[in-house]
């Protein structure tokens, strides 16, 4: 049958070196993703994650006829459609140089939070490229610093929420976290664990304990959380507020000053930071009911 290997066309060079690289990019995140699932799940999760091929992303992204882009300190979406339905394409802005592993870990992380109406839910993803690509769910989305937080173009410049990675679904309301990239987990059982890697993180949010000694504890998100707090309510305030509505700022930012304690044992636990905001929350919407 010798007579029929002329018929049959060999692959390029190029196509195969490509093929190549596609492999070792798969085999090396797929790795990398599965050392995050068994440190962050000890064996005991579920991964209900979906793996797409470079032909669905691409496809994705191009036949949308509402493909706008989005950029997000350091990665930008593409708005596509994946099987007829609307979908954000996450990938990394190659101008930033950040581990592979960091997106791993925001998979693994993100997987596990798909039931939390404020996450962002991942659908899947994609590894064969250098750097994973993340497929979410559709928003009709506004970052933190859009219009509905603060009232004017100053506040909207002087203020940096965006690396927060914070999406408010303009059709719900709903405010959506994603970016999980930097997060470390605290092992049952455990108050605290030493980073692995390098301190990170906006540098107005971390948390100074944090910074010094890289120990990572319940309160250390809280201090982040506070500066949040306090750059919404900056968005917010405004002249001439009766009596009631000031007294809830200043529990607002009550709250917010003891989040931002510079040292953790003087810091809210995150749960009662949680409870005090719904009771805020409640009150704000009892007065407006009022008036």
């Amino acid at each position: 049958m010798h007579h029929f290997r002329g018929l049959i066309s060999k692959p390029s060079s190029s196509a195969s070196r490509e093929k190549l690289k596609k492999k070792e990019h798969y085999l090396k995140n797929g790795s990398a993703l599965l050392e995050e699932f068994i440190a962050l799940c000890d064996r005991n999760c579920r991964i209900a994650l979906r793996y797409f091929g470079a032909t669905e992303i691409e496809r994705a992204t191009k036949e949308s006829a509402e493909n706008r882009v989005i950029f997000i300190g350091g990665m930008y979406m593409v708005k596509g459609l994946l099987d007829k339905r609307r979908v954000l394409v996450r990938f990394r802005d190659s101008t930033f140089h950040r581990n592979s592993s960091d997106i791993c870990r925001d998979v693994a992380i993100t997987s596990q939070m798909g039931h939390l109406k404020n996450v962002l839910k991942l659908i899947g993803c994609f590894l064969e490229y250098a750097e994973p690509v993340m497929v979410y769910e559709y928003v009709k989305e506004a970052t933190t610093h859009h219009n509905l937080l603060f009232n004017n173009d100053d506040h909207a410049r002087n203020t940096d929420l965006n690396s927060q990675k914070v999406f408010i679904d303009l059709s719900s309301g709903v405010a959506k976290l994603f970016d999980f990239s930097f997060s470390i987990s605290l092992p049952p059982g455990e108050l605290e664990v030493e980073a692995q890697d390098a301190v990170c993180g906006t540098c107005e949010h971390i948390d100074p304990e944090y910074c010094c000694s890289a120990i990572v504890t319940q309160k250390t998100d809280v201090y982040g959380f506070g500066n949040v707090l306090f750059q919404l309510l900056a968005g917010k305030e405004k002249p001439g507020i009766d009596h009631e509505i000031r007294q809830q700022l200043e529990n607002y930012l009550d709250l917010v000053k003891r989040c931002t304690a510079s040292k953790g044992e003087d810091r809210p636990y995150m749960i009662y930071v949680a409870k005090e905001l719904r009771r805020i929350e409640k009150c704000f919407r009892a007065l407006n009911s009022l008036t």
